[in-house]
């Protein structure tokens, strides 16, 4: 995997365990976060809230049993909205294309953890990895989609 890949590979899967900057801070981030496990969903939401309402954002909350997932509402004009449609449609295509590949190779393909614009699963097998950025053009690498699967 290329170097720059590499690090940006590692970083996702550290923000992704670690969370540096806090709940809220994921959902300014991303648009949206999941509560962590174990954690009580109303005082969590509660939590959320209180801070969203301080920065004057505008969030929604749904729980989902034991959990709760909040998301930053925005107001989009309809060009904004249909461009943010056709690349969330786009999107999942190219993951889907890249499981296939992965999977053609051996490897055993389960969930994509995304932050922004990039992409990584890896194999449940053999710890191979896929590295995407979604952008124009879409940027992928990782053993994955180039080598078979070494548990195989």
């Amino acid at each position: 995997m290329n170097f720059d890949h590499e690090r940006r590979f590692q970083r996702i899967v550290a923000e992704y365990l670690e969370r540096p900057a806090g709940d809220y801070a994921e959902l300014l981030h991303r648009g949206y976060v999941i509560s962590p496990s174990g954690v009580d969903p109303e005082e969590w939401r509660a939590d959320i809230r209180a801070q969203a309402r301080k920065d004057m954002i505008r969030v929604m909350i749904i729980r989902d049993g034991d959990r709760a997932i909040a998301a930053r509402r925005r107001v989009l004009s309809a060009e904004q909205e249909q461009e943010e449609l056709r690349c969330e449609l786009d999107d999942p295509e190219l993951l889907r294309s890249l499981k296939h590949i992965a999977e053609e190779l051996g490897h055993e393909i389960s969930a994509w953890i995304r932050n922004d614009q990039e992409s990584i699963t890896s194999c449940s097998r053999c710890g191979a990895r896929i590295y995407v950025r979604l952008e124009s053009p879409p940027v992928s690498d990782g053993e994955a989609v180039s080598e078979p699967c070494a548990a195989t």
